[in-house]
């Protein structure tokens, strides 16, 4: 029974192929935008989540304001005091579950009257990110090298001009030669390399800002950039205690900051996994939306399918009447034109997920950082809801087919 049912169904198909494939446009639309959305949003969240664990899960991040240190602040943030060297000594000195601290200070680039631009022989890069970081920075961020080490106490205390340099920006520079013991110019002054640092896997949209940048000596950068003052603290907390680290950092400053009882913190705290949880709201809004659009394409596709199934049962009554004529039984009809719903919605369903898979990996190639490959759950999602409003979509023309009289259906021109 089910074999001669989805037998005629794809026979109907067959025959109609120009109306059914106008009827499931709008379904392979919605599948389509629901796939693509759902495999840039997974693969952004994965790579986030590997870019904020490389900086140390065990770590939390405090900084003066929300949001990214690299954005402008927001109004409510703008008159808020930098943190500084001291904070991080006292929460060294105070906070007894923070192992390690290390101090970040980021360097503007670009100003209303330059932009600091890195020089090696005849190569130039002006895309560079400058960063003044103690001795014990990359340790605490578990930062990994491909070549040479980081600066030394020594070299930090005396202002050393020596840098360690980002992968992107030692290849900008020094292309496929080791830059090590080279020297290159950075706004005007001489710096020798003493470390490169290995690709880092975590990206944003395709890219990692850490591989361009170039990392000097904290004191260095306090000496030669006096204005640059918006300071980073990374404080690692010991073993299993990262809560309790948070709670004591947080105590700290608020005392070296003199906020009053009660008061909201005048800076932000954030661990890696606060902030992958944030983008998985943020990202969970988004594909929420992105459904709500979808769904609309759907009921489109649910529409044309419904009235390709009308059609079919007017022009096949004379057929329909045969069959129960001749002794089908009435669930035999229905079951027919549910299975040529459904498979029609499903043929949807497959165009649309092959479409997003030849999307998805046409942007792999030409961006292979880019996150574009549908993981499995939006491809197999992707066909059930396709077959889904089809069913939905062909129930009641099939339930009309099964209900029509023999007699009259016979006599139908």
């Amino acid at each position: 029974m089910l074999r001669e049912a989805l037998t005629l169904a794809l026979e109907s198909i067959r025959v109609h192929t120009a109306r059914s494939v106008l009827a499931i446009v709008g379904l392979v639309i919605g599948i389509v935008t629901v796939v693509l959305v759902a495999s840039t949003l997974v693969g952004l969240r994965n790579s986030v989540a590997q870019l904020f664990r490389e900086l140390g899960s065990d770590n939390i991040f405090a900084f003066h304001r929300n949001g990214d240190p690299y954005t402008p602040a927001s109004d409510a943030d703008a008159n808020r005091r930098v943190l500084t060297l001291a904070d991080a000594q006292a929460i060294e000195r105070l906070a007894p579950s923070v192992r390690d601290v290390g101090v970040q200070l980021l360097i503007p680039a670009a100003t209303t009257t330059r932009v600091i631009t890195a020089r090696a022989g005849g190569n130039e890069s002006d895309t560079v990110l400058i960063e003044g970081a103690s001795p014990n920075f990359f340790d605490v961020t578990d930062t990994p090298f491909s070549a040479g080490r980081p600066f030394t106490e020594t070299e930090d205390r005396v202002a050393a001009p020596v840098a360690v340099l980002g992968a992107n920006i030692a290849t900008a520079l020094f292309g496929q030669s080791s830059p090590l013991g080279q020297s290159f110019l950075l706004g005007g002054d001489r710096y020798y390399v003493v470390g490169v640092l290995a690709p880092r896997q975590g990206t944003f949209f395709g890219e990692n800002r850490n591989d361009s940048v170039v990392s000097i000596p904290l004191s260095t950068a306090r000496q030669r950039f006096p204005e640059a003052e918006q300071t980073v603290i990374y404080a690692r907390a010991r073993a299993g205690l990262r809560e309790t680290a948070r709670a004591e950092t947080e105590t700290v400053l608020r005392l070296t900051r003199q906020v009053p009882p009660g008061a909201e913190s005048d800076f932000n705290l954030s661990t890696a996994d606060q902030i992958i949880a944030q983008f998985d709201r943020i990202g969970a809004q988004i594909f929420l939306a992105t459904l709500a659009l979808a769904a609309v394409s759907l009921v489109i596709g649910g529409i044309g399918i419904a009235n390709v199934m009308v059609i079919s049962v007017t022009e096949r009554t004379r057929e329909i009447g045969l069959r129960l004529a001749i002794g089908a039984r009435r669930q035999d009809v229905r079951l027919q034109f549910l299975l040529e719903s459904a498979v029609l919605a499903g043929a949807g369903g497959v165009i649309g997920v092959t479409v997003a898979l030849a999307i998805g990996a046409t942007v792999a190639a030409v961006a292979p950082a880019f996150p574009a490959l549908p993981p499995l759950w939006a491809v197999v999602s992707g066909v059930v809801s396709a077959v889904g409003v089809g069913v939905i979509a062909g129930y009641l023309p099939a339930r009309r087919a099964s209900r029509l009289d023999p007699v009259e259906s016979l006599r139908y021109e």
